[in-house]
Formats: C-alpha cells, structure tokens, sequence
C-alpha cells in the first residue's frame, strides 16, 4: 500500500507539475519461443531481450531507444532540477560499512557521500591512518561495476 501511495502521489504531482501527454514508447517485437517446465508450457516472448546488450546490436539499438524516451520525458519535468538538487543534498554524507577484524589488520568499507560505490579500506591499527584496499569506482568510467561482496581470510592477510 505504501508503494501504491508513492506512485500515486509522484504521478499527481507531476500532472499538477504540468508534465502530461501520452508517452509513446517503441514498438517491442516479439518471438515464438516456449518452454516446458514439469508439464507446463510457458512463453517467453522476450527472450531475445536476454541478449546482453554489449554484443546484440539489436538489443543495444531496443535499450537506446527505450532510453531516449524515458529521459526526454523525465527532461520535460519542470522541479527535476530541483529535485536533483535535494537528493544531492540528502545522499552527500559519509558512510561507514561495518568494519571486520581479521587477526591484527582491520577492514571496512566507506563512501564519502557522493561515490558511486564504496571503498574497501584496511587498518593495523585503529590509530593508523586508513590504505584503500579496493576502490571500485575506478573499474569503469560510469561507476556502475560495483564490489558485491568481500572476505577476509581469518589471518587479515588476504
């Protein structure tokens, strides 16, 4: 219900914004393809939509389009600059992952507000002054590759 609430309340606030009209989105092309799973035959008029997009032009080609759509409509709201502003200002705080002991080294993970990903950090000592370990903001120029998980071998040294 509270989603439901959300939703709603987005979509009357952009109505009362001034943002109206039809959105017309790309045409989507389907396929033939079924599967059977214990006796039960499913569609999946999409699959070709599974595709990864780095190496299916086509599905490049479906994913910009649908893109240029979204992002032309989302242009056309009059606050968004606003809103930008004040998600800005609410995300830009630093935040501390929960730190791990391993033998004598320490380990956390800390984002100084506006990083895309956290930075795994390590410590001799809680005295000593923190050595980035992993920075995954540096693994792609749009900082989506992100490190998902992380371990520490029980002697701190892997």
């Amino acid at each position: 219900m509270f989603w439901r609430t959300c939703v709603c309340g987005f979509a009357l606030s952009l109505l009362a914004a001034g943002v109206s009209g039809q959105v017309v989105y790309p045409e989507t092309r389907t396929v033939e393809v079924e599967d059977e799973f214990h006796g039960r035959v499913v569609a999946d008029p999409y699959r070709w939509l599974e595709n990864d997009v780095r190496e299916s032009e086509e599905v490049a080609d479906w994913v910009q389009a649908q893109n240029d759509v979204t992002f032309s409509y989302l242009e056309s709201i009059p606050e968004r600059a606003v809103i930008r502003a004040r998600l800005r200002e609410l995300w830009d705080y630093e935040r501390f992952g929960s730190p791990r002991k391993a033998e004598n080294r320490y380990f956390y993970t800390r984002n100084n507000g506006l990083q895309n990903q956290s930075v795994l950090y390590f410590q001799a000592t809680l005295e000593d002054e923190p050595t980035v370990l992993v920075d995954p903001n540096t693994w792609s120029d749009d900082g989506t590759v992100s490190l998902g998980t992380w371990v520490v071998s029980d002697d701190g040294r892997y």
